[in-house]
């Protein structure tokens, strides 16, 4: 008869086991609300419940079967149950240090004096490997006919989780537009990424100018708000109507108005404050004084 596994050890470890089955079967479906929905919850109850009468109707069991045993047979019994539970685990994981060694083979080697003792492999080893095979099997199938170790189908349900999550953002968040638009300071970097992802084609990074305008000079071809950083919104909301090239951003959704936003910031602040460029290209345009500020 084996030896007595508590309650406060195997119920825990059975609903482990059985959470962690939810989280491979359903990571892929919204684990979270899986795991709090009212029928989850309820069956955990159920099982929780089941568990601790199994331990009821195990520990009758076990009285009963000790009635009908020799006084040999009990006695070996409470020599295995020895002590609290966790020193005999300890106890089955490492051996019993008594027994160690009693009646082992010997394998003489002869030639070099050694005597080796072929001893078993030690209890947590063998379970270690039992445990790689079992994690082994799981991973297997799970990879061939689930998303849960698959990374392709990782990164697609990650990918969609995000696109998700920004329109969820999107929707909360109101987007800038040419009445609340402000330049901001701290915009400046971000937008500087975005202009160098998107218009740096046509003006150069720093502004500079190459097939489209110099952004860094007074001279502007398109006058269209009294206020510089509003006009800058402006054109790239709607456009250039001098040069198709020039597309409206923002009119056509390509480009989020928080992110015109900041690409106008960067694009004020390399008119405004920063530094010129060496190279340039040529004025084209209106010189407007009054938008100069240094």
């Amino acid at each position: 008869m084996r030896s007595k596994i508590p309650s406060f050890i195997m119920i825990p470890s059975s609903l482990s086991v059985i959470i962690f089955m939810f989280y491979v079967f359903f990571r892929s479906y919204n684990y979270i609300s899986y795991l709090t929905h009212p029928i989850t919850v309820s069956f955990f109850i159920i099982i929780t419940i089941l568990l601790c009468i199994l331990e009821c109707v195990n520990n009758l069991i076990f009285k009963e079967k000790l009635q009908f045993l020799t006084e040999e047979e009990k006695r070996k019994i409470f020599e295995e149950n020895e002590g609290n539970y966790f020193y005999r685990f300890y106890r089955f994981i490492f051996h019993n240090p008594k027994k160690m060694n009693n009646g082992v083979k010997k394998i003489d080697h002869g030639f070099d004096g050694i005597i080796e003792l072929d001893n078993k492999l030690p209890m947590w080893w063998v379970h270690l490997f039992y445990l790689t095979i079992v994690f082994s099997v799981i991973y297997f199938f799970s990879y061939l006919f689930m998303d849960f170790s698959n990374p392709y189908k990782e990164y697609n349900i990650a990918y969609k989780n995000q696109l998700k999550k920004i329109e969820i953002f999107e929707k909360n968040t109101p987007q800038a537009t040419i009445e609340n638009a402000v330049f901001n300071k701290n915009l400046i970097n971000s937008g500087k990424t975005l202009f160098v992802e998107n218009c740096a084609t046509c003006h150069q990074s720093d502004g500079s100018g190459n097939i489209g305008p110099n952004l860094t000079d007074d001279y502007w071809i398109n006058i269209k708000e009294k206020d510089l950083f509003k006009n800058i919104f402006s054109i790239i909301w709607n456009g250039s109507d001098n040069n198709p090239t020039m597309r409206d951003f923002g009119k056509s959704g390509e480009i989020k108005g928080n992110d015109i936003e900041k690409i106008s910031s960067y694009v004020y602040f390399i008119n405004q404050y920063s530094k010129k460029p060496l190279t340039y290209k040529g004025a084209q345009g209106k010189k407007i004084i009054e938008w100069r500020k240094i």
